[in-house]
């Protein structure tokens, strides 16, 4: 049987794993330093450390924030059109709509220096005038609360409620907390609020976030409510940090003979280390437990199941210079549940290329390797970085290689692009069949004030396979207009 190997060279994958964890906790020893008052100082997962220069400075704050006793908000309106001509990304009768949505937003944000609270909400509305089933109302609120018990000792409690109307067919195995408003200070010292605006650090702004919408993977109809409630710990020493969360998860879908409700429980560890006035040391590592609820109907009776899955790695990274940088990582991945087992090693990089200041290239490899005990089913799907067009189910003995590549351009002070190149391959072993997923993401911002742009976003998935009605495309175009207030 092929990628099986032997049982010592699967020890020694372990053993290396272990001694790159060792190597990123070495430095925690060293002398402490100061956090900024009042910033968000948590651990990027696979980036360096802060340089004691950027966590020392406080973020930049937008003066035109609205400032309500003490509170500073954030609203924001966004108005956007789209249409997909393969709505579901499906093999067969692919459905073509187009559609109208409207997003408004509110982030409140109280500060006083030590105790920093966030109150956030958001609905996002969207209808399709030609299929008015697949119309969709979704929703999110939370609170986090952050107190800096040191300036370099952060605890962070997290709520969050959210409302779906589309699901995915499979769950990712390992459940991660969706990020949170926060005010963030990035390694060049801008600022980015809790609304995407992103400031210098004299406080002009200079941009804003641009991220991708929609799915890249087949959707269904399948309401579903979601609770989630995180903990966090930061803890920033001279040449080294480390980030530590545990998170809790309660997902309710309206059909559960599509899928069953489920709960979670994660655990994640995120380190880095300065080893040298070049190289850092890093280590990411997460372990989800996921219990489904046993249903019970007049056609469908299933047991309840528990699955713990996890993925951890383990790499080096160089500082950021003029032109590169870098990083490397090997690990591990693997999932347990009802008497089976899949494993397998996982390893890939990342380099950026900076030939001017307003263009920069990253390229991007990973190589996931996941072999079952035995083939077993399951509604949970193999946990990959990067974007792809098809979910791989965790019982399948995989070989999975992904292939990236980003490019960003600032044409002007106004004018910025972005295009994403993803190829995935998954070799499915001892068997003939051979997946291939494509996708292509491309956006245009126009930011015609410091607080309104526009947006257009084009994507492209194609997902081409051996195997009999597992083939599809899709083109999924967006333009909107958003305005922070």
């Amino acid at each position: 049987m092929r990628y099986k190997g032997s049982i010592l060279s699967r020890e020694f994958a372990r053993l290396a794993l272990l001694a790159l964890f060792f190597i990123a906790w070495i430095p925690l020893a060293f002398a402490q330093t100061t956090a900024p008052t009042g910033s968000q100082t948590g651990v990027v997962s696979g980036g360096p450390p802060p340089d004691i220069s950027t966590i020392n400075r406080l973020p930049a704050r937008d003066p035109n924030a609205i400032a309500v006793d003490g509170w500073l908000l954030y609203p924001t309106l966004r108005l956007y059109s789209l249409y997909a001509d393969n709505f579901f990304q499906s093999s067969v009768s692919p459905l073509s709509v187009g559609g109208l949505g409207v997003a408004p937003s509110m982030v409140a944000v109280w500060s006083n220096g030590i105790h920093t609270t966030t109150l956030y909400g958001n609905i996002d509305r969207q209808t399709y005038p030609t299929d008015n089933g697949i119309n969709t109302l979704d929703g999110r609120a939370g609170f986090t609360q952050r107190y800096e018990a040191m300036r370099d000792l952060i605890f962070t409690v997290n709520g969050n409620y959210a409302h779906q109307t589309l699901a995915t067919g499979l769950q990712n195995s390992i459940q991660t907390p969706t990020a949170a408003p926060a005010t963030t200070v990035l390694p060049n010292g801008n600022t980015v609020l809790p609304n995407g605006t992103i400031l210098s650090p004299s406080g002009q702004v200079v941009g804003q976030a641009t991220t991708a919408s929609g799915s890249t993977v087949p959707l269904q109809v399948n309401p579903f409510n979601q609770f989630t409630g995180t903990f966090t710990v930061d803890k920033i020493f001279n040449r080294a940090v480390l980030s530590l969360s545990g998170s809790i998860n309660r997902t309710e879908y309206e059909n559960q003979t599509i899928q069953p409700n489920f709960s979670s429980r994660t655990l994640t560890e995120n380190a880095a280390a300065w080893l040298g006035p070049l190289v850092y040391a890093y280590s990411n590592g997460s372990v989800t437990t996921i219990v489904d609820d046993a249903v019970i109907g007049a056609n469908i009776s299933t047991p309840s199941a528990s699955i713990t899955s996890y993925r951890v790695i383990g790499g080096l990274g160089t500082r950021p210079s003029e032109l590169f940088l870098g990083s490397v990582y090997f690990g591990h991945q693997g999932s347990e549940g009802g008497g089976a087992t899949a494993e397998g090693n996982v390893y890939g990089g990342r380099l950026s290329y900076y030939p001017t200041a307003a263009l920069t290239f990253t390229g991007s490899v990973d190589r996931t390797i996941n072999i079952a005990s035995q083939p077993f089913t399951t509604n949970l799907a193999l946990t990959l970085p990067g974007l792809t067009a098809v979910q791989i189910p965790l019982g399948a003995s995989t070989v999975t290689t992904g292939v990236g590549w980003l490019s960003s351009y600032r044409i002007t002070d106004r004018w910025f692009a972005n295009c994403q190149v993803v190829y995935t391959r998954i070799e499915y072993v001892d068997s003939p069949r051979l997946d291939n997923s494509w996708v292509l993401d491309a956006t245009l911002r126009y930011d015609i004030w410091r607080n309104m742009s526009i947006l257009w976003e084009y994507r492209y998935s194609t997902v081409l396979s051996n195997a009999p009605l597992a083939s599809f495309s899709s083109n999924y175009g967006i333009v909107g207009a958003t305005y922070r207030f």
